[in-house]
């Protein structure tokens, strides 16, 4: 059972490639944080200055871990396997999955970002998405792409397939 790259093919490569980037950026990256000039009042209050997805999340991030991981087996499976059937059964259960997480982001990101709202500002929300959030939200569709395409290609690699098939003879 050894990895062949040969058999990943674009969505394989798509979903594994973003699955592994959104999984660095749901950790690694600020998805939202108070704008810079409330930093001190924010430090006040006794908050963080800013967030990441996992600190930003309480049910999407482990949806989001579990799509990244889920991405990122059917990267594996399919440069392991001769047959297909496995990394096909879990991206036709993932993709319906990934679309909820897509949407899921994207609503938070786009229309209902974290808001805190100070007098100090005015009574407006002092909270706003960095580029963590929207490279987050690029990744979630990326994997949902990815996962699209890797069910639009079906068949074994060449490489896989048996250089004689055997027929079998019926008699009349």
């Amino acid at each position: 059972m050894s990895f062949k790259s040969t058999r990943l093919g674009l969505g394989e490569r798509l979903a594994g490639g973003g699955s592994a980037l959104l999984l660095a950026d749901l950790f690694a990256e600020s998805w939202f944080a108070y704008r810079p000039q409330f930093h001190a009042t924010a430090v006040m209050l006794g908050q963080r200055v800013s967030a990441n997805g996992w600190q930003s999340f309480e049910v999407i991030g482990p949806l989001v871990v579990f799509v990244c991981l889920a991405g990122m087996a059917i990267w594996w499976l399919t440069g392991t396997r001769r047959s297909p059937a496995v990394p096909v059964v879990l991206t036709t259960l993932l993709m319906p999955v990934a679309l909820v997480l897509a949407l899921l982001v994207a609503i938070r990101v786009l229309l209902d970002a974290p808001t805190v709202h100070l007098a100090q500002a005015g009574g407006a929300n002092v909270i706003e998405a960095r580029p963590g959030a929207y490279i987050g939200l690029v990744l979630t569709l990326v994997i949902f792409a990815g996962l699209y395409l890797a069910l639009r290609r079906d068949g074994v690699p060449s490489e896989d397939s048996p250089a004689i098939l055997e027929t079998v003879r019926v008699p009349s």
